[in-house]
């Protein structure tokens, strides 16, 4: 009975969207307007922006027949359907994402309005709302600003460009003085006349935070995100309209260092590079009421001063000296005689890009579950969930008294924070209280991976009013879900969840603990698939890429491992594949072809590296290979062949994104070269007369079934190898690695052997998921639970739920949910599984439910998609559509039988199929 009543509210809240509409046969309503993936947005740089929009109807079957899109800068244009810059006339087309803005130049700074006219099959007309779209500064040149900053004029600068040791300072003319404090940087101007509208585009180095007239300006943390300097500096764009004013006005930037100016001893390859002292730039955009502008930059007429932050680490945390804050600082009636000019500083050296993606933000505050106080002047918070932000404190004491927040993971039984798995970063913030009533305290310029934190004080605790936790991450809205009748499958779903939005911080990093928290290739490889269902995360992945385009070595075309960091040759083609494979997973959830165009080139180069580190076709093993493998005596590169194998997985991928953008040459070439390593792989690695691979693991036998590396002779007798390994040999468990956890399940799915994927996402005991979120509330890095538990990649198996259990699968040759395949797997010890996608052409929904006898499957295909469906029903069983035989029903076609599946196709529209 719980069970029909989770089905049964899931299904409602599915069909809310239609119900403020009074008429329920409304044909078709235009839902949300995109324009790059936004709606509204207020900072695009394409000189020529996509449009996209969403239908839904209750109507089966509905469609767009043609659309036309008007733009103008008047709204009034608009809504008289005129378009004064852009009017496409009226296209014959279904198409409703990714179509390019035509119209007449754009400018910077440029307000415009735009709203899309489609027609139904019956050639009825339907109107949107008006929507909006903003340009930032589309070029280099609109830029009048000067970079400033307290450091030097001229920096000592490696030869690369940045520093990844101590040493290398030393081959310079001077050697780094770091500062490691955060500044303040202001400047007062006047505003003459009635302000029409005011919009600023500012950054900071390594993090900012920007005030107007005494107030902050926008939402964003941690900003800008993370990038390669040298080659790319991400700005944010802020309407600051309403906190300007007539008359005199002043406006404060305060710096913190983030990856941008670490202190010396984190001077690693793999940890941070130093680029410069604290630096930042921002142009300020007034038009009158009477039609004239003005534009007021950073200059030489700013001035500077040492902020309150003692101390700034991205890995050790900050010390906050509230005695030494300056009140007023950013207001126009403060006196800043004392303070000291700017300096010009050197440009950094990257290309300055808007920051389109979602910014870093608190997303939420949560409540401590539990309070512990294990010692006398400690007192320890218990968040109830573990993830990546600080802890906001509420207090009164003494002047000068010293509060101190550590944060860590774990907790030991008598109470006391357990900080092993933070390594070496000291995940300490120190409060200096003013003393003046209740303060309130979080950290600006440092963020932390916890579920507790312990709170001390010197030389006594203050009066806590109160402690919340501040949930951090890219604020990307939450686009899918899912749920089911295995409260264990649900808990990995969840802590999956939370990992992907801890891992998420600007780029995807691996964990937000440790001295570590990067960009490693691999792990945002195998949760590429979950991401995408569970996030909207187009804009995330398109930043993540154009910064690994940017860093890919010049000469060689090698791709380094870690992105954003400075190029640092490494090994590892199993990690740097993960450029091809994500960017195509992203165009096949997507289908902006955009993604390809504009990396195909230097994906060739990276193939052309792989070509040079052949020998034969077969390329030589890394050092990571399957990165936390259980295999007995597994060392780092194992399995061998998984290199090879990505090298044939690339090519094959090549050669479709060939085939995208029309190029048969290159796609043919990638096709032969497929083939001639499919056989060099074979010759090499594959033991014919045990038909195994490589050292018969489970990973060296699933990753070759899951590309179709395996002659099809052979196919069978390999599965019966690795799945004779899972059931007899491991007792049904795992011995896979990051990779091999992934591919693994892939590959039994594909054979359709979704049984023993089943088996292997539901094992208890070690090593299993289950064993992982019965003791944590996200991924751990290792089946063994040490280190790290907030890592997302083992949450791979996630793409699962989604695929397998709710049975969603992408067609490939129909990207953007265009045509989509349902295929549930009904395991026998399962109630019911329900997942929901909000994709790029509206929501998609697969459910099903066991009713006594009778399997009860929900469907919901967007407007102009259409589906195969696979019902899990015998020759001789009746199936049933909202009270009919499906033979009954318009819009459901019978293809085939196959494996006790009937197979239809259906066009869009709500199903409710009834199995008897």
């Amino acid at each position: 009975m719980k069970n029909s009543i989770i089905v049964l509210i899931l299904t409602f809240m599915s069909l809310t969207h239609f119900m403020c509409n009074p008429d329920r046969q409304s044909d078709l309503i235009i839902t949300k307007m995109h324009c790059e993936y936004t709606e509204n947005p207020t900072n695009i740089d394409q000189k020529s922006p996509h449009f996209s929009w969403m239908l839904a109807s209750d109507i089966q079957g509905q469609k767009q027949t043609a659309y036309q899109i008007l733009v103008s800068e008047s709204k009034i244009h608009v809504e008289k359907n005129q378009g004064d810059l852009w009017d496409s006339g009226v296209i014959p087309s279904s198409q409703s994402n990714h179509l390019p803005y035509q119209g007449a130049a754009l400018e910077s700074n440029g307000h415009y309005f735009w709203k899309v006219v489609v027609f139904d099959k019956n050639n009825k007309r339907y109107e949107s709302e008006i929507a909006s779209f903003e340009t930032a500064l589309l070029d280099g040149s609109d830029w009048r600003a000067s970079w400033i900053g307290a450091g030097p004029v001229k920096e000592p600068r490696a030869a690369s460009g940045f520093f990844k040791s101590v040493k290398e300072q030393y081959a310079c003319d001077d050697t780094v003085v770091h500062n490691g404090r955060s500044v303040l940087l202001r400047n007062e101007f006047s505003c003459p006349q009635e302000i029409k509208r005011a919009r600023v585009f500012v950054t900071g180095l390594g993090f900012y935070e920007l005030y107007l007239n005494g107030e902050r300006v926008g939402d964003h943390v941690l900003a800008p995100a993370k990038t390669n300097y040298r080659k790319q500096v991400l700005y944010d764009t802020y309407d600051v309209t309403n906190q300007l004013q007539q008359g005199q006005n002043a406006i404060g930037i305060h710096l913190g260092n983030g990856w941008f100016n670490p202190y010396k001893k984190w001077w690693r390859p793999y940890r941070m590079q130093w680029f410069g002292a604290k630096r930042a730039l921002l142009q300020l955009h007034v038009e009158y009421t009477n039609g004239e502008t003005e534009i007021i930059t950073s200059n030489d007429q700013w001035k500077h001063a040492p902020g309150p932050v003692l101390f700034n680490c991205i890995y050790d945390g900050e010390l906050y000296d509230a005695t030494e804050e300056i009140a007023g600082w950013a207001t126009p009636e403060f006196d800043d005689t004392d303070w000291r000019p700017v300096n010009i500083v050197e440009k950094p050296g990257g290309e300055l890009v808007s920051h389109i993606m979602p910014p870093t933000k608190v997303i939420e505050e949560i409540t401590p579950v539990q309070v512990f106080k294990p010692k006398p002047g400690v007192v320890v918070y218990d968040m109830g969930q573990n993830f990546a932000g600080w802890a906001k404190i509420k207090m009164t004491g003494r002047n000068g008294s010293k509060i101190q927040l550590r944060f860590a993971e774990d907790i030991f039984d008598d109470g006391n924070i357990d900080i092993t798995s933070n390594e070496h970063a000291k995940a300490t913030t120190t409060y200096i209280m003013k003393g003046e009533g209740v303060e309130t305290y979080e950290p600006r310029f440092s963020y932390f991976g916890f579920k507790y934190v312990e709170i001390t004080g010197e030389p006594e605790l203050p009066q806590i009013e109160s402690v919340k936790g501040c949930v951090v991450h890219t604020a990307f809205e939450r686009t899918g879900s899912f749920t089911s009748g295995n409260e264990t499958i649900n808990k990995i779903h969840n802590a999956t969840v939370w990992s992907q939005k801890s891992n998420s911080i600007g780029y995807p990093l691996d964990c937000p603990q440790r001295d570590e928290r990067l960009g490693w290739f691999g792990d945002a490889q195998v949760t590429a698939e979950e991401a995408m269902f569970n996030f909207d995360m187009p804009l995330f992945y398109r930043n993540w890429f154009s910064g690994i385009r940017l860093n890919q070595h010049e000469a060689t075309g090698d791709i380094p491992i870690i992105s954003p960091r400075p190029y640092i040759w490494d090994e590892g083609v199993e990690w740097s594949s993960s450029y091809i494979v994500m960017t195509w997973l992203h165009y096949v959830q997507y289908g902006d072809a955009r993604i390809l165009a504009e990396h195909f080139a230097a994906m060739q180069h990276y193939m052309q590296f792989l070509d040079s580190l052949a020998t034969d076709y077969i390329v030589p093993s890394g050092w990571i290979g399957d990165w936390g493998s259980l295999v007995k005596d597994w060392r780092e590169g194992e399995p061998v062949s998984v290199p090879t194998a990505f090298y044939f997985w690339n090519a094959n991928i090549l050669a479709k994104m060939a085939t995208v953008l029309d190029k048969a040459v290159e796609a043919q070439h990638f096709i032969d070269l497929a083939a001639r390593i499919k056989q060099a792989y074979n010759k090499n690695f594959l033991h014919p007369s045990t038909n195994d691979y490589n050292d018969d693991s489970q990973m060296a036998n699933a990753f070759p079934l899951f590309l179709g590396l395996v002659p099809e002779e052979n196919q069978q007798a390999v599965l019966d190898n690795l799945i004779h390994n899972i059931v007899e040999e491991n007792d049904g468990h795992l011995t896979t690695g990051v990779l091999g956890s992934k591919y693994m399940i892939e590959a039994l799915t594909l054979y359709d052997r979704a049984d023993i994927a089943w088996l292997l996402a539901t094992q208890t005991g070690y090593p299993s998921w289950s064993d992982m979120v019965e003791k944590y509330t996200t991924m751990c890095e290792f089946w063994t639970l040490k280190q790290s538990h907030n890592h997302v990649m083992t949450g791979s198996i996630d793409a699962f739920f989604y695929k397998t259990l709710a049975g969603i699968r992408l067609d490939e040759s129909s990207p953007g949910f265009e045509k989509v395949t349902i295929k549930p797997y009904i395991p026998e010890n399962l109630s019911h599984a329900y997942a929901s996608i909000e994709t790029v052409k509206g929501t998609l929904e697969s459910g099903w439910e066991k009713q006594g006898e009778e399997l009860h499957l929900h469907i919901r295909i967007p407007v102009n998609s259409e589906a195969q469906v696979h019902i899990p029903a015998t020759d001789t069983m009746q199936i049933y559509e909202s009270g009919q035989t499906v033979d009954k029903v318009v819009g459901i076609t019978f293809l085939r039988s196959e494996n006790d599946r009937q197979v239809f196709r259906i066009v869009s529209g709500d199903y409710r199929f009834i199995v008897k």
